[in-house]
């Protein structure tokens, strides 16, 4: 050893280390996953997905300039040239603008009031607005139909008897009409509110409330503090409110081809199934175009909604309101809860009513109390056409909802806790056919797989592949939510422990998300069992649902019990599922956290 070595080293204390260097945290390597089974398996179900939702779109683009292998604009010569366009896009604008801007009111108000003030009356308050989810748009449409006919609506025939009766007046008609435009605003508008609540009392839930307290203490009153500090505050969840009630007023097809229709106001939903099964030879190309002009518009909405949320200013999103003291609204508060009740009378407790009576009774008429019995329902749901629709809708309805959900649950998997670049296109794609109306939707099916080469036209397979690509939004996005609060930690002690992925995600991704999977599987199963918008164009008589038969027999002028019965009973099914699948869940939810305590 050298002596200025042995210098050195004498100067070294001998307790002193190594020079301080900084030190990184230990993090578990980086690693590409790996393509075992399981993987390649969600990620296969996760292409076929993407393929069956972007083919028939592909078709539907393609179908307005190419046309038998030649460059053509013929589908937007047939658009321009169908007669009375102009008014169609008028009275959609209408209907739709008038609705959403009601909804927009009545939605808003009915969560402000449920999260900031004391007129909340407990659980009632928070399923009150949207208990008209399960209510299918078929049942509320037909229900008011049977209440607001002109000559022998129930509604009418109260107010006539009212009216002749105290105050001598002699009215044989009226004084409502269903088929008018009042009608259909209204009831689209009872349509709409649910998406509006569901997304402004998620906003308010998450605005910081201090700020609106900080207002108040200043000296600002209730109204000028929610104009001045909780709408703009709102401004996004309000944007995005009005997207998804935009959406959905063009999308929906049962209000306006029962309400709409019959009172000359022309809707660009029944249009398109009108050029489509009600002309021979089929007018495919103003469909196209019709359907194209539904997505452009729908994108042009969301891009000024885009655009509007990043120019604009907002307040601070910060603590949850829920926990803070509600406004007292004293002797309003009375008048508030009687306005929400009053939405619950009107959204499912009116409509059922007239459905009930109307089934019960045998006929649309002045009640007869002897001939009242269930003997009437059972001959019409023992008619073979209403059992074959019957059947074929709940074999449907479970079969999309659990395919939905499993493929859902994977590609949620996949997309949180084993990213990359596939998983998150297939999460992306899944949620697609959210921006686009399910009549568009059936288009773009009808021109991929009804003719050549597939020849698929009016068989459960096509049904089945358009129900599909209409659930895989709802699937996609609750079981994300449900993906997104299991921990990373669980699905690591589980591989370092040397189980597979595919063990890992059922023994322990799976039970934890099973809560969410199942509020999913339960919102696609009540929308498929009574689905009209896209069995409208994809069932034929051969594979019937009860959507498709509700419809033939509206159309073909069967008798108004059928209707109700039919009508009824899918409100029934769909309730009574909700309930077995929430209550099952939230019990085998309880009996395994007692086995783990």
């Amino acid at each position: 050893m050298s002596e200025n070595s042995v210098i050195d080293a004498e100067r070294t204390p001998a307790s002193a280390g190594p020079p301080d260097v900084p030190v990184r945290p230990l993090s578990a390597p980086r690693r590409k996953a790996s393509p075992t089974a399981f993987r390649l398996v969600v990620l296969l179900m996760a292409a076929g997905v993407a393929l069956l939702i972007g083919y028939p779109l592909v078709r539907i683009v393609l179908g307005l300039v190419w046309v038998d292998g030649t460059l053509t604009f013929s589908a937007v010569s047939e658009t321009l040239a169908l007669p009375g366009l102009g008014d169609t896009l008028l009275d959609t604008f209408i209907v739709t603008g008038s609705s959403v801007a009601l909804a927009l009111v009545i939605g808003s108000a009915f969560a402000w009031l449920n999260e900031r003030t004391d007129a909340r009356m407990g659980v009632l308050t928070d399923v009150l607005p949207v208990v008209n989810f399960l209510m299918p748009g078929i049942a509320t449409a037909v229900g008011w139909l049977l209440l607001m006919s002109s000559d022998a609506g129930y509604v009418n025939k109260v107010i006539r008897a009212v009216a002749n009766g105290v105050f001598g007046a002699n009215l044989t008609s009226g004084p409502f009409s269903a088929n008018s435009w009042y009608t259909v605003i209204g009831v689209y508008t009872l349509t709409l509110v649910p998406f509006v609540y569901l997304v402004v009392s998620a906003g308010l839930r998450n605005l910081d409330s201090r700020l609106e307290e900080q207002s108040r203490m200043c000296g600002a009153g209730v109204f000028t503090t929610l104009v001045r500090v909780t709408l703009p505050a709102l401004r996004p969840s309000l944007l995005s409110a009005a997207f998804l009630a935009v959406w959905f007023g063009f999308a929906v097809f049962s209000v306006p081809v029962v309400l709409a229709e019959p009172a000359g106001i022309q809707m660009l939903s029944v249009e398109i199934v009108h050029l489509l099964t009600s002309s021979y030879p089929p007018q495919t190309g103003a469909a196209i175009g019709l359907s194209s002009l539904e997505l452009v518009v729908l994108g042009v909405i969301w891009l000024l909604q885009q655009r509007s949320l990043r120019g604009g200013r907002t307040a601070v999103m910060g603590g949850k309101g829920s926990g803070t003291e509600r406004i007292p609204l004293g002797r309003l508060r009375g008048v508030a809860r009687a306005a929400m009740l009053l939405y619950l009378f009107c959204a499912v407790l009116l409509p059922v009513g007239a459905l009930t009576l109307v089934t019960l009774n045998g006929y649309w008429g002045d009640p007869s109390w002897e001939n009242f019995g269930l003997g009437s329902f059972w001959s019409i749901l023992t008619d073979p056409a209403n059992q074959q629709a019957i059947v074929n809708s709940l074999l449907f309805a479970l079969v999309t909802a659990t395919v939905a959900v499993v493929i859902g649950g994977g590609i949620a998997w996949l997309s949180v806790h084993s990213p990359g670049t596939v998983a998150k296109a297939a999460a992306v794609v899944s949620k697609v056919p959210a921006a686009i109306p399910p009549v568009v939707v059936a288009v773009g099916m009808v021109l991929a797989f009804a003719g050549e080469p597939f020849f698929l036209g009016g068989t459960a397979l096509i049904l089945l592949m358009g129900f599909l690509v209409v659930a895989m939004p709802e699937a996609s996005i609750t079981s994300e939510a449900a993906a997104g609060q299991v921990g990373k930690e669980l699905g690591q002690a589980s591989s370092l422990s040397g189980a597979s992925q595919g063990r890992t995600f059922r023994s322990v991704y799976l039970p934890l998300m099973l809560p969410g999977l199942a509020a999913g599987w339960t919102l696609i199963f009540v929308r498929i069992m009574a689905d009209v918008e896209a069995s409208a164009l994809l069932a034929s008589t051969g594979t019937p649902v009860i959507g498709f038969q509700l419809l033939a027999i509206f159309e073909g002028g069967g008798g108004y019990a059928e209707l109700a019965a039919l009508a009824l009973f899918v409100s029934l099914v769909s309730m009574v599922m909700v309930a077995v699948v929430l209550s099952a869940t939230s019990m085998w939810q309880a009996r395994r956290n007692r086995q783990q305590s």
